[in-house]
C-alpha cells in the first residue's frame, strides 16, 4: 500500500512535465512494507529475523501514528466544526420495485438535501504500554443532521467574501433548539485508532485528500478481529460495505460517502454467505461542508456547472471485464465521480476496484483515487492517489498516455 500524489511541474527547465510521488516532509514516516529490498543495508548479518522484524513493525506504526495525526489535524479537528448540505441519491437496485437482477441501476436524487453539523472529538487512550512511543487515542466523530428550519434560522447575510471562490456567504447566528438526528451510518471505524490505518482496514490520507471504510460481515464481525487474528474483521464477504473518499480545499471540503450491501431474496450462487454476495450500490452522498459556515449554491466549488471540465483529469484504469460494472456522474461545482455499481467477492478475485472524485474547487484541481482489492479483501486499499494541478493549466499537463496507475 502507497500513499501518493502527482503534480503537474511548472518548473520551466524540466520539459518533460515529470510526475512524481509524494514523499512525507519527515522520513521517519515513510511507509513500509517489510520487503528486503527498501531495508537499510547497515543491518549486519547477526540480526535475527526476529529482530529485523521488529523494527520494520516500528516503522509501521510510526507511520501509522503519522497517518493519524495528520487524518485528526487536516481533516477531523476537535475544535472545528463543518456544517454541510448533503445531497443523497437512491439506486433503483434496492427502491420499489426493485431493479431487475444483472442491470445497471439509476440514481434518484432528491428534491430537497440535507443539512449536517459534523465534530469530531479525540479521546485519550490507555496508558503506553513499556517502550512504546506511539499514542493510544483514538478518534469519534458525530454527524448530526438538522432540520431545515434550524439552518435558515442560523444563516445572516454576510459582509465578508471568500477569498478562496471570491464568492460571498454566509455566517451562523445562534442556532434553536430544534430537533435534530444523529447519522446511524458508519463509514470508518466507530473508534478511530493510529492501527487503523494500515491496508486492510482501507484507511489512509495523503495530501489533502483522505479515504476510510468501514464493513459489517455475515457473521456480525464489523471490522474487529480476536487477538490471535485482528485483521480477521477485515476479510469479507461483506454484508455491508461503505466507504467514503474526500478532498479538502482551505475552508471547504466535498466528500463522497458510498454505501453498498448484498440483495437478498435472489438465487444462490458460490459460497460463502449462501446467497448472493455481491455487493450492490444502496445509494451514495454528496457532502459539500464549509468550516463554521453553511455552504450556498451561490460559491462556484459547490453551485458552479456540472461535471469536471473535459471529465476526469486522469481516467483511472479499469479491467475491460468491469468496466460494465461502473458509473460516473457529474455534480454541481465542476465535479465529476466514477464508481461501480456491483462489487464482487469471489475468494478467487485477484483484480481489484477504484472510486475516483476529480474537482475543481478553485484555482486547484484534485483528483482523489481510492483504488482497492477484490474478492474477500474487498475492503482493504491497495492505494489511494492524488493527482494536483493547477486548473488554469489542467488540459496542458492532462495525461495523454491513457489509463494507467501512478509509478511506484
Amino acid at each position: 500500500m502507497m500513499a501518493k500524489v502527482e503534480r503537474g511541474d511548472d518548473d520551466d527547465n524540466d520539459d518533460d512535465n515529470e510526475y512524481e510521488i509524494y514523499d512525507y516532509s519527515n522520513p521517519e514516516f515513510e511507509v513500509d512494507q517489510g520487503s528486503y529490498d527498501e531495508f537499510p543495508t547497515r543491518l549486519t548479518k547477526d540480526q535475527t529475523e526476529e529482530e529485523i522484524e521488529k523494527m520494520r513493525e516500528e516503522r509501521r506504526r510510526k507511520n501509522d501514528e503519522f497517518q493519524f495525526e495528520t487524518f485528526y489535524k487536516e481533516f477531523m479537528g476537535e475544535e472545528e466544526e463543518w456544517r454541510g448540505e448533503w445531497t443523497r441519491y437512491e439506486t433503483t437496485t434496492f427502491l420499489t420495485p426493485p431493479q431487475p437482477p444483472n442491470e445497471m441501476p439509476k440514481l434518484v436524487k432528491p428534491t430537497k438535501s440535507t443539512k449536517t453539523i459534523i465534530t469530531s472529538q479525540r479521546h485519550p487512550g490507555p496508558p503506553k504500554p513499556p517502550g512504546q512511543t506511539i499514542t493510544t487515542d483514538h478518534i469519534t466523530q458525530s454527524e448530526v443532521i438538522v432540520s431545515n428550519e434550524e439552518a435558515d434560522e442560523s444563516l445572516r447575510k454576510a459582509v465578508s467574501r471568500d477569498p478562496s471562490t471570491n464568492f460571498g456567504y454566509t455566517t451562523p447566528s445562534q442556532s434553536s433548539d430544534l430537533t435534530r438526528k444523529e447519522n446511524a451510518k458508519l463509514y470508518w471505524p466507530e473508534k478511530i485508532r493510529t492501527e487503523d490505518f494500515r491496508g486492510p482496514q482501507g484507511c489512509m490520507c495523503v495530501g489533502n485528500a483522505y479515504t476510510t471504510a468501514w464493513g459489517e460481515r455475515k457473521d456480525g464481525n464489523k471490522g474487529k478481529g480476536g487477538e490471535d487474528q485482528p485483521w480477521f474483521g477485515n476479510q469479507g464477504p461483506f454484508t455491508k460495505l461503505n466507504m467514503e473518499v474526500g478532498i479538502r480545499y482551505g475552508s471547504i471540503r466535498m466528500r463522497l460517502k458510498l454505501d453498498y450491501r448484498v440483495r437478498s431474496g435472489m438465487k444462490s450462487w458460490g459460497r460463502g454467505l449462501g446467497k448472493e454476495k455481491r455487493l450492490w450500490l444502496e445509494g451514495i452522498t454528496v457532502c459539500r461542508e464549509r468550516l463554521g459556515v453553511w455552504p450556498t449554491k451561490k460559491e462556484k466549488a459547490f453551485g458552479g456547472p456540472q461535471g469536471a471540465p473535459g471529465g476526469l483529469f486522469d481516467p483511472p484504469p479499469v479491467d475491460k471485464e468491469r468496466q460494465d460494472n461502473y458509473m460516473q456522474l457529474d455534480l454541481e461545482g465542476y465535479a465529476t465521480a466514477l464508481f461501480p455499481y456491483c462489487i464482487t467477492q469471489d475468494a478467487g478475485d485477484t483484480g481489484g476496484w477504484v472510486v475516483s472524485l476529480d474537482w475543481t474547487p478553485g484555482k486547484m484541481r484534485y483528483q482523489a483515487d481510492r483504488k482497492f482489492l477484490g474478492g474477500r479483501n474487498v475492503k482493504g486499499l491497495r492505494t489511494l492517489e492524488l493527482s494536483e494541478v493547477k486548473s488554469e493549466q489542467a488540459e496542458e499537463y492532462r495525461p495523454r498516455k491513457g489509463p494507467e496507475d501512478m509509478r511506484q
